[in-house]
């Protein structure tokens, strides 16, 4: 069975329906996702629906011909990187050059020669892959270069001022704001510690580089060592943090992941919450599944910025309610573990009430 989200897509445009069938048939051995249209128009209202990785064009058509239907791809910003290769009984050099100034990447001429045809799908397949991981490699790099430039650096500055005054003015603070700064110098190293390693398993993530090894997990142990790691951030706070569970419930997933998450969770609610609020953490166990909601009583999110959570394009410093830093990165990466643990989250808030981070993940029982 072909898995559709990674098996390429290909649209095959030609008036004829005996062409379309011709070439189907002649890639139904490559395991694509083929899909069909009998004129220009046709094609287009396609191209709109959904994304193809490589269009097969035939240039004589009526109406629109297959000219036509190139320029309006090309001219299209979510549809012009798609590869056009063009299906023509033409091969005189005006056509062959037409096609590739409007930006075609390739013709193939009828009648057509089987060998040559998947050759030719499957080499410009490959390049487009290629030019996908490169754009992804590329937004990677540039996620983390303004992460490590801003968010980051502002950590370590917090860090390296905070040691010069207790440095050069030992003597003169009393032992409370010695503790209120050694305090904040341990939580920003904290702070620090938890984005690059956020940071180093996203990376992982983007470059097919980390490790899945799920088990079952008992969710109590994972959340209280949760509890454990974020104490001194609750407390500074005074953020009251709960379990609450009705009976004993395990999941199956990577415990590391499963810690990454909840703890990226955790750590943020505390983080918009106001001194005195609550951060329970609720568990409850379906046939196949485990809910697990993260609902704390902090300052909530604008219907707007609820849009653009769980997006690297929309990052955006927002601060805490203490003014604490963050870009809202360790929500992105908490998406992409919950799926590869193949479970799902969302968000609801009301701005002033709290927000509730919701995921499901497989039981372990």
């Amino acid at each position: 069975m072909k898995n559709t989200a990674t098996t390429p897509a290909i649209l095959i445009v030609d008036d004829v329906p005996k062409n379309i069938q011709l070439v189907a048939k002649f890639l139904t051995e490559e395991e694509y996702n083929l899909f069909f249209a009998q004129s220009g128009e046709a094609a287009l209202k396609q191209i709109k629906s959904r994304t193809f990785d490589l269009i097969l064009l035939d240039i004589m058509m009526p109406g629109m011909d297959g000219f036509d239907v190139c320029r309006e791809i090309k001219n299209n910003k979510e549809t012009q990187d798609v590869p056009i290769i063009f299906l023509t009984a033409k091969s005189d050099e005006d056509s062959i050059a037409r096609g590739f100034s409007l930006g075609g990447v390739d013709y193939i001429t009828k009648p057509f020669n089987p060998n040559e045809l998947v050759a030719r799908v499957r080499t410009h397949l490959q390049l487009r892959l290629r030019e996908k991981e490169l754009c992804n490699l590329n937004a990677t790099k540039d996620t983390l270069l303004s992460i490590i430039g801003h968010d980051l650096k502002t950590l370590f500055f917090n860090i390296m001022g905070l040691g010069e005054l207790l440095l050069n003015d030992y003597d003169a603070y009393d032992d409370i704001l010695k503790k209120e700064l050694i305090t904040n110098i341990v939580d920003s190293s904290r702070a620090s510690h938890q984005l690059l390693d956020n940071l180093l398993s996203w990376t992982r993530i983007q470059t097919g580089k980390i490790t899945y090894d799920p088990e079952k997990c008992i969710l109590e142990t994972v959340v209280m060592s949760v509890f454990d790691f974020i104490a001194s951030q609750a407390k500074s706070k005074d953020v009251n943090c709960s379990y609450v569970a009705d009976e004993a419930v395990s999941v199956y997933a990577d415990i590391n992941m499963l810690q990454t998450i909840i703890r990226n969770l955790v750590s943020n609610a505390i983080k918009f919450t106001p001194h005195g609020g609550k951060v329970m953490v609720k568990v409850k166990k379906h046939i196949s599944e485990v809910i697990i909601e993260v609902v704390d009583t902090g300052i909530g999110i604008s219907p707007e910025r609820l849009r653009e959570l769980f997006t690297t394009s929309e990052l955006k410093s927002t601060p805490g309610t203490d003014n604490e830093t963050g870009t809202g990165f360790g929500l992105i990466l908490s998406k992409e573990f919950v799926e590869l643990n193949k479970g799902k989250i969302e968000a609801e808030s009301s701005v002033g009430q709290g927000t509730t981070f919701r995921l499901s993940l497989p039981s372990g029982n």
